[in-house]
């Protein structure tokens, strides 16, 4: 099966405010573009004190998503637990669960950067029992049962029991934590081992799993082109400059899959496989040839990317690739 995913993280260098207003009204217009031709989901995350403008309020931002579009859903990948206010963040999640009809799915992880906690005044060493407790308070503020009706903020939620939420992380003690709260489990990588010590806890405390796993082969994030060499050559700086930015933050061992630690280079970058120029044709056939491709995902506006260039991307996935894949016929005469 074939998931398309477009991603968003709304950063370019500095965070020119005339260029992220573009950026993010872009997002919006391509998220509404694609929810009537395929497209499955928007992927967004959370960051802060980057200098950059990335994405730091993703439930602001599910929401502008969400109130445009019926079917795609948003998966927040992630939230940053420790650094919200648990209430807030329940009712902040109940709110958009409600208006969207339960189509928010939310992995809440511990973060690494620690420039993020100390801008919040939060003790890193403390991200663990910050996480329980945050975790904990939100089960309590969706239930229903009127048991404690201090701790609720309504009759539950649209979807129940309550919004679709995940612990994110790629070690044992985010296993544990997922299944302590009978939650789902959201790895950053491909990760088998884990996958199945994470199965064999739920099987032992009887809880039903839940778990997301990238597919075994990483295929990166894809920018559709009809010339991908030219498309290198013109705006592969764009790549370049997240690239190294995000790889910039973790020291040596990748904490998700698209992590490009010490990366400096286009040749390395392209190398990486982590961020591919590909033609519609190209795509096509790597997807036919694989049953179990999983997410294929776009990143449209890449470090800056100037906006008709990302259009031109997205409507080659939603007018020429998806069709194929679906086996729908293309969208015949629209516009932007």
């Amino acid at each position: 099966m074939t998931l398309p995913i477009l991603r968003f993280n709304f950063a370019s260098p500095n965070g020119e405010p005339a260029t992220q207003r573009e950026s993010i009204l872009a997002a919006l217009e391509m998220a509404t573009w694609g929810d009537t031709r395929g497209v499955a989901a928007v992927s967004i995350d959370e960051h802060h004190l980057t200098g950059h403008g990335w994405s730091s309020n993703p439930i602001m931002a599910a929401a502008l998503f969400l109130q445009n579009t019926r079917n795609l859903i948003v998966s927040i990948d992630c939230a940053l637990g420790p650094l919200w206010d648990p209430l807030r963040l329940a009712e902040d999640i109940r709110f958009v669960d409600l208006m969207s009809a339960g189509r928010l799915s939310t992995t809440i992880g511990l973060g690494y950067r620690t420039v993020e906690y100390d801008g919040f005044g939060v003790d890193f060493h403390r991200r663990g029992a910050l996480m329980d407790r945050l975790l904990e308070t939100m089960l309590a503020a969706w239930s229903a049962d009127d048991g404690d009706s201090g701790a609720r903020i309504g009759a539950g939620t649209w979807s129940r029991p309550h919004p679709p939420l995940y612990v994110g992380g790629g070690v044992r003690a985010s296993a544990r934590r997922a299944v302590r709260f009978k939650l789902g489990l959201s790895l950053p990588a491909h990760l088998p081992e884990l996958a199945r010590y994470y199965l064999d806890l739920c099987r032992e405390a009887d809880v039903a799993p839940a778990l997301i796993m990238p597919a075994a082969v990483n295929r990166g994030m894809v920018f559709l082109h009809e010339d991908p060499e030219k498309a290198w050559a013109e705006l592969g700086r764009h790549i370049l400059w997240e690239a190294v930015t995000y790889g910039g933050w973790v020291d040596g061992v990748p904490l998700s899959s698209m992590h490009l630690p010490g990366v400096q280079t286009l040749e390395a970058v392209r190398a990486s496989g982590r961020y591919r120029f590909l033609t519609p044709d190209e795509l096509v056939a790597e997807a036919e040839g694989c049953p179990d491709y999983g997410a294929m995902v776009f990143h449209p506006l890449v470090g800056g990317m100037p906006i008709d260039e990302a259009w031109r991307s997205v409507q080659l996935f939603t007018d020429d690739v998806i069709p194929r894949l679906s086996g729908r016929r293309a969208h015949v005469g629209a516009e932007k």
